[in-house]
């Protein structure tokens, strides 16, 4: 039983892999907005962006510094945002983002793809100043939550966990069918759901000198995560079985062990401070340069650590962008990232004590986006 224990402990270290790989590009960078909000503050504007990663973009090598086992393959992301002024002073911003990502081994499963769905929702107030520099303040919530992830089979050394594959050599079904119907119905060996709750407020100041504007960013935001696990192995309630030895084990001392290798069973909080700081460059009649730094120091409550490895409790980012705006009401950009520490504190749905070695390797991405502005 104790080889079985380490097949499923891997697989559980897999799974929460696939998840944190998968969901960082739920990352909405809304702070390009923000910086160009003065100019916007007072017009109707409609943003696309299109976020894209595999290996052909991974700048900073982060794939290979993870090692072997689960790698992500392909991540995409695909987001709208509205930003509606009314009253004198005020905006309110929807905006709506969907993430597909997919992670590839070189045995089962062979691929797992997750999707990601965010939703925020921005109260904004402008127009007023302090000092020599113009101010924008905000409120903002959002909701984050990633469609049930289920894993089939899960294949290490000789053995396959599943599942309906062919290849399982231990397989779980149905039981209730099973005895109503004699049909045997599998059931996969592992599935997930994950939720984030956020709550944001902040201050964007702004100010233009000579053909430069630079602009100053700060935020609080508390997250309440949430990540849930389900096994067929949870399933087991015969004090017989659970009592059944398998190599020096008990089953009943598996199924602990195995949750005690999860992401915890109950949801904690992460709170961020969050600093940026921007300039901004016009390059010619058409063309605008943007460059950006931004910190953020992370605190947990409720929060149980993995003693193997230490948390993230910090992270910086340059982020720079180039535009194009060929009419007064189109604009298009395309955006590099790079982050010191993965995406901690910036997509807190990422991280969990099963995954908080990932975030120790830099990281960057790729990003497109179109503005349309009203006339």
């Amino acid at each position: 039983m104790g080889k079985r224990v380490r097949y499923l402990d891997r697989l559980i270290f897999a799974l929460v892999l696939m998840l944190s790989l998968e969901s960082n590009q739920a990352l909405a960078d809304r702070a390009l907005n923000r910086t160009l909000s003065e100019q916007l503050s007072e017009r109707y504007a409609l943003t696309l962006e299109y976020s894209y990663f595999d290996e052909s973009f991974d700048f900073l090598d982060y794939q290979n510094k993870l090692g072997t086992g689960s790698r992500p393959d392909q991540a995409q992301i695909s987001g709208i945002e509205i930003q509606i002024p009314f009253l004198a002073r005020w905006q309110v911003v929807y905006n709506y983002q969907k993430t597909d990502g997919r992670a590839v081994r070189s045995s089962e499963p062979r691929a797992v793809e997750t999707t990601v769905r965010n939703h925020l929702l921005e109260i904004v107030y402008g127009g007023w100043s302090l000092a020599d520099w113009n101010g924008h303040a905000f409120v903002t919530v959002e909701r984050g939550k990633q469609d049930p992830l289920s894993i089939d089979c899960y294949e290490r050394g000789l053995l396959t966990l599943g599942g309906s594959c062919d290849s399982a050599d231990l397989r779980f079904f149905d039981s209730d069918v099973y005895r109503d119907t004699d049909e045997t119905i599998y059931l996969p060996v592992l599935t997930s759901n994950a939720d984030q709750q956020s709550y944001s407020l902040g201050l964007n100041l702004t100010r233009k000198l000579s053909s430069w504007q630079f602009v100053h960013y700060f935020e609080l935001r508390e997250s309440e995560i949430e990540v849930t696990f389900d096994s067929p192995l949870f399933k087991i309630t015969d004090s017989f079985v659970l009592g059944t030895s398998f190599q020096g084990q008990t089953v009943g001392a598996i199924i602990n062990g195995l949750r005690s290798e999860l992401p915890q069973s109950t949801p904690w909080k992460e709170r961020s401070i969050i600093y940026e700081f921007s300039a901004l460059r016009p390059l010619g009649q058409k063309w605008l340069g943007v460059a950006k730094i931004r910190s953020i120091k992370i605190s947990r409550s409720n929060y149980q650590t993995n003693s193997s490895n230490s948390d993230i409790d910090d992270n910086l980012s340059l982020d720079l962008s180039l535009w194009y705006s060929p009419t007064p009401t189109l604009s298009a950009y395309v955006r590099a990232e790079a982050f010191q520490h993965y995406v901690a504190g910036f997509e807190p749905l990422a991280y969990n004590r099963r995954t908080a070695r990932l975030f120790e390797q830099p990281y960057g991405q790729i990003s497109i986006g179109v503005v349309l502005v009203a006339p």
